[in-house]
């Protein structure tokens, strides 16, 4: 009985050791196979897939994003020019200077938010040809309002088409959510509340109303996110 045992037991070690070479013979044939048949491919003249990489930004959204700071940039210029304009002593609206200036600094953020993200991916900042304003003065804050509404506008179209280029040509969802996320809902919010103060500016007859309006600003009791 021992005997027949011992002998079971000689015969189960054989057979595990001949699976173990079976399945290592198998993976090894498969692998030399594979090896194989990736030599066939290069040698009939084709190039092997290369990984993508989706850290690094293509070069058309570089393009585009380094375009934006500079519009970026232009606007903060713009709103920079109002803001000083209203504070002079010929127009004495401090309200609506300190709006316009307080303008400025956002787009100026805008621009910084931009380079750091441009940064952050490993790409070139190249921050030249800023736009410099032709127009320093303006027919009362209706007229720099209707000014800064249209400006805002043409923004937020051009993020639009970066966002479309990111989709279609660049395939980048991470400059997507970044657009989505920094940009265009902020800029859907400017531009409601500027229209917002130019409807209720326009509802008011110019000299004691615009007045009125100039010193709730300056003390802030009208702020731009309550509109």
């Amino acid at each position: 009985m021992i005997e027949k045992l011992v002998n079971f037991m000689k015969m189960s070690v054989k057979l595990g050791l001949f699976v173990v070479l079976a399945v290592y013979i198998s993976f090894s044939g498969s692998a030399m196979s594979q090896r194989s048949s990736l030599l066939l491919y290069k040698n009939l003249g084709n190039e092997l897939p290369v990984k993508s990489n989706r850290f690094e930004m293509k070069s058309e959204c570089m393009r585009e994003l380094n375009y934006q700071i500079n519009s970026e940039l232009y606007a903060s210029l713009v709103y920079m020019n109002m803001g000083a304009y209203f504070d002079g002593n010929k127009v004495a609206r401090k309200g609506f200077s300190k709006f316009f200036s307080d303008q400025s600094r956002e787009e100026k953020e805008h621009a910084h938010k931009l380079i750091d993200y441009l940064n952050k991916r490993g790409a070139n900042v190249n921050i030249l040809d800023v736009k410099m304003p032709v127009k320093n003065t303006w027919n009362g804050p209706k007229q720099a309002l209707e000014d800064a509404i249209q400006l805002e506008n043409e923004i937020n179209d051009y993020i639009h088409k970066i966002h479309g280029i990111a989709e279609h040509t660049c395939l980048d969802p991470h400059l997507m959510d970044f657009l989505e996320s920094e940009y265009l809902e902020e800029q859907m919010t400017s531009i409601n509340q500027l229209t917002r103060l130019h409807t209720i500016l326009s509802q008011m007859q110019s000299g004691v109303g615009e007045y009125l309006l100039d010193r709730q600003l300056l003390e802030g009791k009208v702020e731009p996110k309550d509109l």
